[in-house]
């Protein structure tokens, strides 16, 4: 009850954006793209030990496996191929599930998305996003690796994407955020960490100015 889980999930598009070009001349969206659940990863916080680390094969033929974003790569998810341990979607929402029905707090960032393509309703109270906690009012959201860079001091994702890693970042960046705001300081830092972004135009690589 109330125990901190880190989560990150990872998608594959199964249906492409479809468009036509109307009358005018603009293009006009007929369909939007749609994802599937393709990975599942869960850190128990008090430990550090993954515990899940799931491939989810989807239900309807992947058209694009989004590897830059997602690390995911076709071999990934073929049953004769496959090095890792692979379950069908229902099964990675019912560990999910039984995570939540538990009292477990999820941890990760922009976790509205995942948790609508794993297709379930998680109370308010059990979620804690640090793309929600690092945001300002009517400025952009920030990106995971960019806060990692900042806040953390190090790079992430520079060649193959881990979701394992992602959601060890988003327990840490929510631990700094704990911390600045017990030291009364994570206004002003929030206030410098958009005004370096800005600077920056969000890039990565910039030596900071913390």
């Amino acid at each position: 009850q109330g125990d901190l889980v880190a989560i990150d999930a990872e998608f594959v598009c199964v249906q492409p954006e479809e468009s036509i070009i109307s009358s005018s001349g603009s293009k006009e969206i007929t369909s939007e793209p749609r994802n599937a659940l393709a990975r599942l990863s869960i850190i128990d916080c008090r430990t550090d030990d993954v515990i899940v680390d799931d491939y989810v094969l989807p239900r309807e033929p992947v058209v694009d496996y989004l590897t830059r974003f997602s690390g995911i790569r076709q071999n990934d998810l073929d049953v004769s191929e496959s090095p890792h341990h692979l379950v069908t979607p229902q099964e990675a929402y019912l560990k999910v599930r039984l995570l939540m029905e538990r009292g477990c707090i999820f941890v990760g960032h922009g976790l509205s998305q995942d948790f609508r393509v794993i297709n379930i309703c998680i109370p308010p109270n059990q979620i804690i996003d640090t793309a929600e906690i690092f945001h300002q009012p009517n400025q952009r959201y920030i990106s995971l690796r960019y806060l990692t860079n900042y806040a953390l001091g190090r790079d992430m994702q520079q060649e193959v994407h881990d979701s394992i890693e992602d959601a060890r970042a988003a327990h840490e960046l929510y631990m700094k955020a704990l911390s600045l705001k017990e030291e009364g300081k994570f206004d002003d830092y929030l206030m410098r960490l958009y005004a370096h972004g800005h600077r920056t135009q969000f890039k990565l690589g910039v030596v900071n100015d913390k």
